[in-house]
């Protein structure tokens, strides 16, 4: 813990004059502390940012990171600002030295981060700290610059008592996609007036970043891993789009970027696939008022699913002292405290697997109702390895190509072009945007042929449908 400047001079001059003494003692002049602010960001989820949590996630960092480092005020700062914090380093203003944020934010961040790899042989941090899968989406040819923020890895939260009221069965834990699909359907149909879905669809109908995440359960996969090929025309893609969008138009699946929204708690939907908020949302929204949940993603036909999400933590180079950078990173993704605390806060499931089976324990203390739930089903997809990333970018003219994406996907969606020659289209448009950047890329050595926001620009390819 920091002590004053008067406590400080006290101690060196061996304590305070002693009253009634023939003169004055003077006493030793006051030393000021200087204290080093450093801002940085901690990833926190489903919790509103607001003025109380705030505070109480600031007096965590002071009782435990700020208590260890003498002369170090580390500054909580919350996450979603990566523009601003772009603006900052091109400014050359204060930008926090640690940062933190969702999968979209990666790219554009990804040119300012400092690679992580001598500092974890520095600390003997052993990259087997996280298992198989988690590390792969940070790691670039020049070495990994990141470290995940959670396991990340989805469950379904199904409701119970929807299914009692149908008459229908809960399904087993090892339940197929065509189980799956048989079940969604049968759970679908009016009510009132109004429609109930069965599940909810891993994408929208203007991007398919969710999709990608479930493409390698039937065999497909949205890109090279050099991320310079588009992948959607593989007969495994094509075949992954037409399951998911048949639900969809059928009325089986509805939207809501994959996640739960309001209908899985008014029981509109009966199954929806979670994220980190899911938890807690569950037990805010049902609690012990319905029946509900949790059961792990049905079985593909080619390969398990459990989602893997590339919510990170990432050091600037921009930092003017890399050692305290990394200390402060230590402490977010790395060493356990604060994601113990982040735990109770958000009942997020950590990044460490070490900490999954504590993290089961905690949530059953913090929230008794989920002591019958089956958390576990959070854990394995981590554990296993069978987490598989949602979208990523592609390497050359990615601005670009995601133009491409949100051009021809509506069509797709709302059936204007089958999925299969649709698929197709997205696929050839977006692989002319990387030849023609791997060519402009090789002729100008200068540009940083890694780093999409500061490689070539090339004008996108007009949709030819």
């Amino acid at each position: 813990m920091l002590r004053s400047g008067s406590m400080a001079a006290a101690a060196a001059t061996g304590g305070w004059a002693l009253s009634g003494c023939a003169h004055t003692v003077p006493l030793a002049p006051t030393v000021t502390q200087t204290v080093t602010k450093v801002p940085f960001q901690l990833y926190v989820v489903g919790v509103p940012i607001n003025r109380t949590s705030t505070s109480l996630i600031q007096q965590f960092v002071d009782q435990t990171f700020n208590a260890k480092h003498t002369g170090v005020q580390a500054i909580y700062q919350p996450p979603y600002n990566m523009g601003g914090v772009v603006s900052s380093i091109l400014a050359g203003s204060t930008a926090p030295v640690v940062v933190t944020s969702c999968c979209t934010d990666w790219p554009i961040i990804l040119p300012f981060l400092e690679q992580l790899d001598p500092y974890l042989k520095k600390d003997n941090v052993d990259t087997n700290t996280w298992k198989p899968g988690q590390l792969t989406r940070f790691s670039e040819p020049g070495g990994l610059f990141g470290l995940p923020e959670d396991a990340a890895s989805e469950a379904y939260l199904y409701r119970q008592d929807v299914l009692d009221e149908l008459g229908l069965q809960y399904p087993d834990p090892a339940w197929t996609s065509t189980e799956a699909a048989q079940l969604w359907q049968a759970c679908s149909g009016e009510k009132g007036g109004k429609r109930r879905y069965g599940t909810t669809m891993p994408s929208d109908n203007t991007y398919p970043w969710g999709l990608a995440a479930v493409l390698p359960g039937f065999g497909g996969t949205f890109l090279n891993t050099d991320r310079t090929r588009c992948l959607l025309d593989s007969p495994g893609s094509i075949r992954c789009g037409e399951y998911w969008l048949d639900l969809v138009w059928g009325q089986v699946a509805t939207t809501g970027g994959g996640y739960p929204n309001g209908g899985v708690f008014t029981g509109s939907v009966v199954f929806a696939q979670g994220a980190e908020p899911t938890i807690l949302q569950a037990v805010q929204q049902l609690g012990y008022k319905a029946k509900w949940d949790f059961i792990p993603f049905p079985r593909f036909p080619v390969a398990p699913v459990g989602v893997l999400h590339d919510n990170f933590y990432g050091m600037l180079a921009s930092a003017p002292n890399k050692d305290l950078a990394w200390e402060l990173l230590r402490f977010a993704a790395v060493d356990p405290d604060w994601s113990r605390f982040y735990m109770q806060l958000a009942l997020a499931p950590p990044a460490l697997p070490a900490l999954l089976p504590e993290w089961i324990t905690i949530l059953g203390q913090t929230a008794p109702v989920l002591k019958s739930k089956h958390l576990e089903y959070w854990t394995q997809p981590t554990i296993q390895g069978e987490g598989h990333y949602d979208y990523e970018f592609f390497r050359y003219a990615p601005t670009q190509a995601d133009t491409v994406l949100s051009t021809i996907w509506p069509r797709i969606w709302n059936r204007q072009i089958d999925v299969a020659g649709g698929f197709r289209a997205l696929a050839d448009q977006i692989n002319a945007l990387q030849q023609v950047g791997a060519v402009t890329a090789a002729q100008a050595p200068g540009l940083a042929k890694e780093f999409p926001s500061t490689g070539p620009q090339i004008a996108a390819v007009q949709p030819g449908l």
